[in-house]
């Protein structure tokens, strides 16, 4: 089967009112929390950085292999740049993910209509409705919704690959890894982040789970068009717009954090399934 993203690069050549070829990359900046650009057109998008997973990253000889292009990408065209979002490196795979957001904006506003819903200043979690004793389950570690869901009272498990990332009282949701799959299985509600989408582990991870679950993908990474996604059985992506590529730029460079685009520069956007079940 065609991966996710594949599958979104093929969507945006079709929908785009933009010709790849002429659009150029106007700026970029890896930064130490998500990844930015901004192309000729206006238009920006952002992804998480994956610092953590370059293991030769103390090294810098063998970091330089990593992008090899540095200081030459300004000026680039998108079609020549899109298919880093397939690159198993992950920076590149961050760089083209941007892009891949950066390129889903101007058909938001297309008039003739996208066939999805698209809910502006929404959080995502929100959008999934979550009842009274559902369980849920977080791919990755969500602060805010861990504090929300404990407030609600609702059962949930944390799946994490980090379990520094979370508070000595939050342990107890904790599952590693090789328990996701029975996680996943007791869960009603999937919410999982977009670092997936730039490490490539979401298509395993959407083959995973089985049912009729509402599932999510939520953050900044997640902001380009859900087709593919929704087509696998996610019900909601929610990500953000950027309204000022400039301020965007800046704030990455000075090593900010999604908190600070949407404070500064950006709003939150969301996507959501007409229909709502799982093909």
């Amino acid at each position: 089967m065609t991966s996710v993203i594949a599958e979104t690069i093929e969507a945006l050549k079709q929908k785009s009112p933009l010709l790849f070829s002429e659009v150029r990359i106007d700026d970029l900046v890896l930064g130490i929390f998500f990844t930015g650009v901004k192309l000729s057109t206006g238009h920006a998008g952002v992804a998480f950085t994956p610092a953590g997973e370059i293991p030769e990253a103390v090294c810098c000889p063998t970091t330089a292999a990593r992008m090899p292009q540095a200081g030459k990408i300004d000026g680039q065209s998108v079609s020549a740049m899109i298919g880093y979002s397939l690159e198993a490196n992950v920076l590149k795979s961050a760089i083209g993910v941007a892009i891949l957001n950066a390129l889903s904006q101007p058909i938001f506003d297309s008039p003739t209509g996208t066939g999805y819903e698209i809910i502006r200043g929404v959080d995502g979690f929100d959008l999934l409705e979550i009842q009274p004793r559902e369980t849920v389950s977080m791919v990755g570690a969500f602060g805010p919704y861990i504090r929300r869901l404990r407030m609600m009272g609702n059962p949930f498990f944390i799946i994490e690959k980090n379990p520094g990332a979370l508070r000595a009282e939050e342990m107890k949701y904790f599952r590693p890894g090789s328990q996701m799959k029975a996680a996943l299985e007791e869960s009603d509600v999937v919410i999982m982040t977009g670092t997936a989408i730039v490490n490539h582990t979401i298509d395993p991870l959407l083959a995973s789970i089985t049912g009729k679950k509402r599932t999510a993908i939520i953050g900044p990474t997640a902001s380009m068009i859900p087709d593919a996604f929704f087509k696998r059985g996610v019900q909601v992506m929610a990500g953000i717009r950027i309204l000022d590529p400039d301020s965007m730029i800046k704030i990455l460079k000075q090593g900010g954090s999604g908190y600070h685009l949407l404070q500064e520069c950006s709003e939150k956007i969301a996507f959501r399934k007409i229909g709502g079940e799982k093909n």
